[in-house]
């Protein structure tokens, strides 16, 4: 052992992960979950628009693959309720969150965050 680590007495203390907040960890969480159902969303709906676009373009060359392109797009479809449903749940949670805990003296920022997320899913609802 190094002179340097005998005189730290703690050699792991660099190493240690400081333990988080639990209701900020738990603010954090739900936060980039309502983020991460955001882009969920916006992919369905880009996905929905480029299996609109392929179906169109198999009924032009190839008549045989259409019953099956019809399929890919009706899932795709599907797809867009069931994001904005967890959309819908995602805010709801966070909502509730920020209304129960008292979270005037904790990270500013991420209560920013917490705010600008719920206006973004509003707003990703709202163009559905």
């Amino acid at each position: 052992m190094s002179s340097s680590q005998a005189d730290d007495g703690n050699r792991f203390i660099g190493r240690t992960k400081q333990v988080e907040d639990p209701v900020m960890k738990n603010l954090r969480i739900k936060v980039s979950g309502l983020k991460r159902n955001i882009k969920d969303l916006e992919f369905a709906k880009k996905e929905v628009v480029r299996e609109t676009t392929r179906l169109e373009t198999i009924k032009q060359s190839d008549p045989d693959r259409v019953p099956q392109q019809q399929n890919v797009l009706e899932e795709a479809q599907m797809m867009v309720p069931h994001s904005e449903n967890r959309i819908r749940t995602a805010i709801k949670d966070l909502r509730d969150f920020l209304n129960e805990e008292d979270l005037s003296n904790k990270d500013d920022a991420l209560v920013q965050s917490a705010h600008e997320a719920l206006e973004a899913a509003d707003l990703a609802l709202s163009q559905a």
